[in-house]
């Protein structure tokens, strides 16, 4: 049987203003957040992450990649190894021929290798570690239609099977008008699974369960795949929850769909977001105050620099944050609760 030809957006569909995933979860958490989203025009947030060295984070290896990092690593040391024999002998005959002093004096080159030697040991021992705790993740097979959300380790997952790859491009189902690139994607036959990226905490909220139904959708439009669940994976671990893509997630991405194209259209009409009475800014990284410093710190939106709305601690340092600034308060983030310069409500 014949697949039936997609059906083109109606001419109503077609003027709905286009959802891109990110600001879309960022609403279900706050509004104020997702304006934040949409004016700082930053990237799907789920794309590459600055983690500090590059081997920090190995949930994209496998046993072959761990080998041939181990092994490049390796070469690299015997490459250092090996150049500072002669680094050491130029010392000793400077040294000897003049003064020790003057030895000490060749001794720079020496010492740069001594310290690129430090770091080749240094990533060896953490590509040995991080193989080991892979070696030591129980594999358990992964009841892709659950219905309910579980706690599961990353490498309980990748060795169920599933590769894990980086996607390069966003899709786009222009029956929606929704767009999104999630951080990864495990891939195990024609089962398509997004990872969304935590950074902050090892829980989960709703716009979690919004932003994993709206990639699964997506991949499933886009790619013809089956995208059953997402993986929430919380930053600096390799704890997971598993999110299924079940009618009640699809339910809530309908009606977050929804509301969050009514805040357009709000926002549009040049309405005015009120301050959330809630907890919800506690751990919000929009509302972290940070240090003000003059031409470092100031909050850049859609290409404009924000005049900083300042707040000054007990000691007379002043600090800002990005929500603070575009909306003129200070947020009841837990940072700022612990500087006198927020009540905790």
């Amino acid at each position: 049987m014949e697949a039936e030809p997609p059906q083109r957006p109606s001419e109503a569909e077609s003027l709905l203003p286009i959802v891109t995933v990110h600001p879309l979860g960022e609403h279900v958490f706050c509004p104020r957040a997702a304006l934040l989203a949409l004016e700082s025009a930053e990237p799907e947030a789920d794309d590459e992450p600055v983690l500090g060295p590059k081997l920090d984070w190995f949930g994209d290896y496998d046993e072959r990649l761990f080998a041939e990092a181990l092994h490049a690593t390796w070469g690299e040391f015997r490459f250092w190894l090996t150049c500072l024999a002669p680094a050491l002998l130029l010392i000793f005959i400077v040294g000897g021929l003049t003064a020790w002093i003057w030895g000490l004096a060749v001794s720079l080159p020496a010492t740069l290798i001594v310290v690129q030697l430090m770091e080749c040991l240094g990533r060896a021992i953490e590509i040995i570690r991080q193989r080991a705790v892979r070696q030591a993740a129980l594999p358990e097979s992964i009841d892709l239609d659950a219905i309910d959300a579980r706690a599961v380790n990353w490498w309980t997952l990748r060795k169920a099977g599933f590769d894990c790859i980086k996607p390069q491009d966003k899709n786009y189902d222009p029956g929606e008008r929704l767009v999104g690139k999630p951080w990864r994607v495990l891939v195990r036959g024609a089962v398509r699974i997004p990872v969304i990226l935590k950074r902050g905490g090892h829980d989960y909220g709703r716009q979690h369960v919004v932003r994993s139904a709206a990639y699964c959708r997506l991949l499933e439009e886009c790619e013809g795949a089956r995208s059953p669940l997402g993986v929430v994976i919380f930053a600096g671990s390799y704890d997971c929850v598993l999110l299924p893509y079940s009618p009640e997630a699809q339910s809530q991405l309908n009606r977050a769909l929804t509301d969050f194209r009514e805040f357009l259209d709000f926002i549009r009409g040049g309405g005015r977001l009120s301050e959330p009475t809630d907890r919800r800014c506690r751990g919000c990284h929009r509302g972290k105050p940070r240090r003000y410093v003059r031409g470092r710190s100031e909050t850049i939106l859609q290409g404009e620099v924000l005049n900083p709305f300042r707040t000054k601690n007990r000691t007379g340092v002043s600090f800002h944050c990005d929500c603070g600034d575009r909306f003129g308060w200070v947020p009841r983030h837990d940072d700022a609760v612990a500087l006198k310069i927020a009540d905790d409500a």
